[in-house]
């Protein structure tokens, strides 16, 4: 139990950290002003004040903010803080009178950092683990694999036109397709071959849903220790780029799936999901638990640029249609979409706990 509280807060703190780091110093670097750093949300539990800027640490661990001076939703982020915004003149260095292209950069800088620590994470990890490619070593006989002609050492290219960087890639685009006819790309003796397959519906009991799912499989095994290959800095560079492409790609179809239906809400994960990650993580090792922190912080990235009001996409939208009107969305407005927007992410959080804690009692 302490290992996993501690792997949490490790695991969160460091990205949360990370995110907020990015505006922070894009913040700095186009002269906006920064009353407050905080990790968490909330009062102030503990802080310091360094020249302009405080650093905090708030009592609800459930994210972070960087309080730039003069941003329209200054007054629901006081809020936030278990106060309210304090009346000021308007300067130079308020995040409103900076052109559109400097409130970009800072806008875009949280995730960017997140991605960022993903690819190098992942690229350490190919330069001490080495790298995994996507070959078969193994075909369950009377499956779709077998009946198309895919042979032992084949190396996956692409599956239904997804290019594959990453062994996991294979199921992770045959499991939405079940009974659908899909493109099979493999490298033979170095000529490339095309396939039609039609992945198998496959009926598993899934622990997110605590219910039994269709899922399509092609019937092969990729991977095993025969298909590591130690890799120099440019390999491994590489493969974290492959990597961290990899997993946005699956945040992104995920997304997608919950969208239209095809994937249960009940799969949404929560705090407590990560908990439960971290410390099976943290007690394999160093390693797991950095591909495991590399993950959910491309999660992060890809979240935050979700459209809605105080997260990132939402400022995002904010400034795209400034740009498209001519003027920027009153204040008033701003501070009214930002405080509904907040109401939607607790309301996610809220249901993404309720979830973990139905996993936990097995519900």
């Amino acid at each position: 139990m302490v290992l996993t509280i501690l792997a949490t807060v490790v695991v969160l703190g460091v990205l949360i950290f990370v995110h907020e780091l990015g505006h922070f110093m894009a913040a700095k670097a186009v002269d906006i002003e920064v009353p407050r750093f905080s990790i968490g949300l909330g009062p102030k539990m503990v802080g310091f004040r360094r020249g302009e800027t405080e650093y905090v640490i708030s009592w609800l661990p459930l994210g972070g903010y960087v309080k730039m001076a003069g941003m329209a939703d200054e007054e629901a982020t006081g809020k936030l803080e278990g106060g309210v915004a304090e009346a000021r003149a308007p300067s130079e260095r308020d995040f409103e009178a900076k052109p559109l292209w400097a409130r970009s950069i800072v806008i875009l800088a949280g995730v960017t950092m997140n991605w960022v620590f993903a690819f190098l994470a992942f690229s350490v990890l190919a330069l001490r683990m080495g790298v995994q490619e996507p070959i078969i070593v193994d075909i369950v006989p009377d499956t779709p694999a077998a009946e198309i002609g895919l042979e032992l050492g084949d190396k996956f290219l692409s599956i239904d036109g997804v290019t594959v960087r990453n062994p996991g890639q294979v199921s992770m685009v045959t499991e939405g397709q079940a009974g659908e006819e899909i493109d099979v790309v493999v490298e033979r003796e170095g000529e490339r071959i095309v396939f039609r397959a039609t992945p198998a519906p496959v009926r598993l009991y899934s622990e997110f849903q605590k219910d039994t799912i269709t899922v399509g499989r092609l019937g092969v095994s990729i991977g095993g220790d025969e298909a590591y290959r130690t890799v120099g800095a440019a390999g491994a560079v590489r493969q974290g780029w492959n990597d961290t492409v990899y997993w946005t790609e699956a945040i992104l179809r995920f997304l997608k799936r919950l969208v239209t239906g095809r994937t249960s809400v009940r799969e949404l994960g929560g705090p407590i999901m990560i908990g439960q990650i971290s410390g099976e993580a943290a007690r394999t090792g160093f390693w797991s638990l950095l591909s495991f922190m590399a993950i959910i912080s491309i999660n992060l990235a890809v979240l935050n640029l979700l459209p809605i009001p105080v997260l990132d996409g939402g400022h995002m939208v904010f400034i795209v249609v400034e740009a498209l009107r001519g003027k920027a969305v009153s204040i008033e407005q701003r501070v009214r979409w930002s405080t509904a927007g907040m109401v939607v992410v607790m309301g996610i959080m809220i249901w993404a706990i309720g979830n973990d804690l139905l996993r936990v009692f097995g519900l």
